[in-house]
C-alpha cells in the first residue's frame, strides 16, 4: 500500500480576501499582511523534508509556495514547484470578483438564508456548493461532485508521482480545503472553522486505500509547536 503524508497549505491573504470578494478561478495578488503571514507559515515548516512541492496553478497559490520553498532548509534546494490544476480554488462562475455578502444573499434567498454563514451552518457546504452552480447563469460554478471529482484525481496524480512515505507540500485555496474537511476530517476537526486561515496547514495521510485527515486548519502560530504533524 502506497502511503504519503500531504500538508495542504491555503494561500496567502490576497486583495480579494481583504476586499469580501468571491475569489474562486480568478486571481489577485497577495497584500502585504498575506506575505508576513505567509513568512510565519514557512518558518513553522522550514525543519520539515519535502520530497516534493506542489501548488494550483493560480498565481496566489504558487506565489505561496515560492515563500515556502525559499524558507525550507531541510528539502533539496533543487526542487522545483510543480503545479497541478486539479489542486486549484472552487469554480464560483459568474460570481467571480463579486461582493460575497451579494452573492450569498442570492444564491441562499431560495433556501431561506441570506448569508454563506448561516447556509453553511445549516445545510453544510456540499448544499452550498450545489446552489451556487445552480444560481450560476454562465455554467462555470462548479458542484460539490465537480470539486469532489478533481479533488480526487489531484489525490491520484499526488499518489502516481511520488514514493510511499513521502511527504509532499500542496499550497491550495480555502474553499478546497473546507470541501477536503467536509468530506474527510471529523466533526470535531470542523467544529473549530467555517473556512481555513491564510496560511494554516491540513496535514493528510493519503494512501490508495483512504484518506486521513490527522490535523485539520492548523493556524501559522501554532506551527512551531509541533512541526511533527
Amino acid at each position: 500500500m502506497k502511503e504519503l503524508q500531504v500538508k495542504f497549505v491555503r494561500h496567502g491573504q490576497t486583495f480579494y480576501n481583504l476586499m469580501h470578494k468571491m475569489q474562486g478561478w480568478s486571481d489577485a495578488p497577495l497584500t502585504d499582511r498575506g506575505i508576513a503571514d505567509l513568512r510565519k507559515t514557512a518558518q513553522g515548516l522550514k525543519q520539515i523534508h519535502f520530497d516534493a512541492f506542489y501548488s494550483s496553478d493560480l498565481k496566489r497559490a504558487m506565489d505561496t509556495a515560492e515563500i515556502i520553498m525559499q524558507a525550507n532548509t531541510a528539502s533539496d534546494p533543487d526542487l522545483q514547484l510543480q503545479t497541478d490544476a486539479n489542486f486549484r480554488e472552487v469554480g464560483f462562475g459568474i460570481f467571480e470578483g463579486i461582493d460575497d455578502q451579494i452573492v450569498g444573499r442570492k444564491v441562499g434567498h431560495p433556501f431561506g438564508f441570506d448569508n454563506f454563514n448561516d447556509f453553511i451552518k445549516q445545510a453544510g457546504i456540499n448544499q452550498v456548493r450545489d446552489a451556487t452552480k445552480i444560481a450560476d447563469s454562465s455554467g462555470f460554478a462548479e458542484s460539490s461532485t465537480d470539486v469532489y471529482h478533481r479533488m480526487a484525481a489531484g489525490f491520484q496524480d499526488l499518489l502516481e508521482q511520488n514514493a510511499t512515505g513521502s511527504t509532499i507540500l500542496v499550497v491550495t485555496h480555502g474553499g478546497f480545503i473546507r470541501m477536503l474537511g467536509e468530506k474527510y476530517a471529523t466533526k470535531a476537526q470542523l467544529a473549530a472553522t467555517n473556512l481555513p486561515e491564510n496560511g494554516s496547514v491540513t496535514t493528510v495521510l493519503l494512501t490508495d486505500q483512504h484518506v486521513r485527515v490527522l490535523d485539520f486548519a492548523r493556524h501559522n502560530d501554532q506551527l512551531d509547536t509541533d512541526q511533527a504533524v
